[in-house]
């Protein structure tokens, strides 16, 4: 966590130096130096506004170089650097435009470093100021960089003044390996190891994302326990994170297998990851170094760490860890542990009303979680166990972005897509969402937090308007949400309250275009189409709620796609494919199958069961009977009751006593 600060000094500040105050030329009764506060929660995230930032710090005097206790304290939007105001007549030369400069190491409490001031015509200040490093000083008072973000910077004050400014904090980076020409037979070119893991690093993750693709790893490799423990980053230990699991853990060809760029795993048909290079994208696009700890039940504990500034020949080290590292990554039975060390701070750290920077980063990463998660926390993943996530051993909670108890849910619709190894489907549900006034009366028993924390909620912890649209889900993983793609422009308004969910699984993961990080999917436009049919009722249907008028309960028949729609340009394409077979348990035992139950808003049927993609089963209810609306509701908590109705109302399918019913109804 070492960090250079720049400021370019100002007259009002300039009182700090008793020379300039004897030189007749202060304006102002300020002693101190101002430091921006977007820069502060930078290099001190874990600092509150009512904290005392201490820090033990370098400088001049008339005598050389001496030490001092200074710190930062809260002044109004900004900080002030106080506790030292230099008598000494070396500061003679001050004046505005001075550069000012602070080294400072934030990984441990109080902050070490040094700081200096350059004449405005000094080398230093010429030379710093005329490099990209110092850009964002054209548009910000003071700028904080992080290692490799001021090497240019270092190097000139390192060369200047080596008794306050440290070595460049970069360690010694491998040269590339030599080039090697085969006669005739060509050239062998190695890549540059340090340099290549820079662009794979360049993915486009973002810290929750990224910890996002490890949870993906863990939840493949069975775990139900996922345990992300986020270290305060002046704990001592700079920036660092661990992701902990209780999966099946790896043996060490595994590890070897896992660590390598592009890793030739075997993917399982319900597994999370893609292209083998989840686990070091994610890593290396927050951290320098990390390390894997696994093992397997009855197993030794085995690891390996990847360096960024050690790469040479491709080797992954395992070196003994340091004592606190062993403590972070210790596991019990079996296991997998990734930790992240000298790891990158944001360019702009989060911020949210009553919290330090770090704890928003938590909060952050807890929502993503929550709704990237919500189904695999919730145990609605198909062929999965319910997995429990925790920040710092406190549980996430799901947040399902249509689980609000007054969301209205229309028919479930399977769209086949042709691939070359078969068919793919992909599932197509859409729902209205209550609007604000709904939702306030539903939880105003609760008072005004309530209404407050469930509209947070279903508005993602941000626009409501900004949430409505696709919600993307690849093997029940949330991957893509908000928008509607290319098939309607803009965000109305009115439309807010629609929102489609699309399930598909990794069959399609070509057709539809997958990025290497899992967050960037393209809708081929044959889907696009049959998806609007199914998003536009709903859309119009919010339209209609704020028109005041009652929702349709029934969509019409000519815009609402067939139950199985194929992409097929076959002669069958839109014919409804046959009813999945529906087993019945035995009397008295519990049905074998988790089963969803789902409230919809349909005139087209009583019930309806069907078969997900992975063998999920899922109940769907309609409100045309109100006794078989209000039984499920009864016997929604007690699963093994729904199994036992499931199965009764797929043996009155069986001979087609839901024909007659409907017929009776006119139906």
């Amino acid at each position: 966590m070492r960090f250079l600060i720049l400021r370019i000094l100002t007259h009002s500040e300039l009182g700090m130096f008793h020379e300039y105050r004897r030189q007749g030329k202060e304006g102002s009764k300020q002693r101190a130096v101002n430091f921006d506060g977007d820069v502060v929660d930078r290099v001190f995230p874990a600092a509150k506004d009512s904290d005392q930032i201490d820090m033990d710090l370098l400088y001049d005097t008339d005598e050389g170089v001496a030490s001092k206790h200074h710190w930062l304290k809260r002044q109004e939007k900004n900080w002030r650097l106080e506790g030292n105001c230099p008598t000494d007549k070396c500061y003679h030369f001050v004046d505005p435009g001075s550069l000012f400069v602070m080294e400072v190491d934030a990984g441990d409490t109080p902050a070490t470093g040094s700081w200096a001031v350059f004449p405005a015509n000094d080398r230093v200040t010429k030379a710093i100021l005329a490099h990209g490093e110092s850009s964002r000083l054209a548009s910000s008072s003071m700028i904080a960089l992080h290692d490799e973000e001021g090497v240019h910077t270092w190097q000139i004050l390192r060369d200047a003044r080596p008794d306050l400014f440290a070595a460049n904090p970069n360690r010694q980076v491998a040269d590339a390996p030599p080039i090697k020409r085969r006669g005739q037979g060509g050239t062998e070119l190695p890549p540059n190891p340090a340099r290549l893991v820079k662009i794979l690093a360049a993915v486009g993750h973002t810290l929750p994302s990224a910890i996002a693709d490890l949870v993906d790893n863990a939840i493949s490799a069975d775990a139900t326990n996922i345990s992300i423990t986020f270290g305060r980053p002046d704990g001592g230990h700079g920036r660092w994170l661990t992701v902990a699991d209780n999966g099946k853990g790896m043996d060490a060809d595994q590890l070897a297998e896992a660590m390598r760029i592009g890793s030739g795993a075997e993917y399982e048909g319900n597994a999370l990851g893609k292209y083998g290079y989840g686990l070091k994208g994610a890593s290396w696009s927050q951290a320098k170094v990390f390390t894997v700890v696994t093992k397997q039940e009855g197993g030794a504990s085995r690891h390996l760490t990847w360096d960024t500034d050690d790469m040479a020949e491709w080797i992954a080290k395992s070196e003994p860890l340091e004592p606190w590292e062993q403590n972070a990554t210790a596991i019990n039975a079996h296991g997998t542990v990734v930790l992240w060390k000298d790891m990158r701070p944001p360019q702009a750290m989060p911020s949210a009303r009553g919290l330090d920077p770090y704890s928003a980063e938590i909060m952050q990463l807890e929502r993503h979680l929550a709704l990237v998660f919500h189904r695999f926390i919730e145990g609605k993943a198909a062929g999965r166990k319910p997995v429990v996530i925790s920040i710092n051993q406190v549980p996430v909670k799901p947040n399902n972005p249509v689980g609000h108890p007054l969301a209205l849910a229309y028919d479930l619709k399977t769209i086949r897509i042709p691939t070359e190894s078969g068919d793919g489907k992909v599932q197509v549900q859409a729902y209205l969402l209550p609007s604000e006034d709904e939702i306030s009366d539903h939880h105003q028993a609760g008072g005004p937090e309530a209404v407050r924390d469930a509209l947070d909620a279903i508005g993602l912890h941000g626009k409501r308007n900004e949430t409505q649209g696709l919600f993307i889900y690849r093997h029940d993983r949330l991957i893509k949400w908000g928008g509607w793609h290319q098939m309607w422009e803009t965000n109305d308004e009115k439309t807010k309250l629609a929102r489609v969910i699309v399930n598909f699984d990794q069959k399609l993961d070509d057709a539809l275009k997958i990025n290497i990080s899992k967050q960037i999917v393209q809708l081929p436009q044959q889907l696009q189409a049959e998806i609007k049919k199914l998003a536009d009722i709903a859309r119009r249907d919010s339209q209609k709620k704020y028109r005041k008028e009652t929702p349709r309960s029934t969509p019409p028949p000519s815009t609402a796609p067939a139950v199985g729609v194929s992409l097929k340009p076959a002669p069958s394409a839109t014919a409804t494919p046959p009813a999945v077979p529906v087993g019945r348990a035995s009397a008295g035992t519990a049905p074998t199958r988790q089963i969803a139950v789902r409230p919809v808003k349909t005139g087209k049927f009583l019930w309806k069961i069907t078969t997900g993609m992975t063998g999920s089963r899922d109940l769907q209810v309609s409100d045309l009977d109100s006794n078989l609306s209000a039984l499920v509701q009864q016997i929604s908590d007690d699963p093994q009751a729904i199994g036992h109705l499931s199965d009764f109302l797929g043996g009155l399918d069986e001979a087609d006593v839901q024909t007659i019913l409907l017929i009776k109804r006119g139906g």
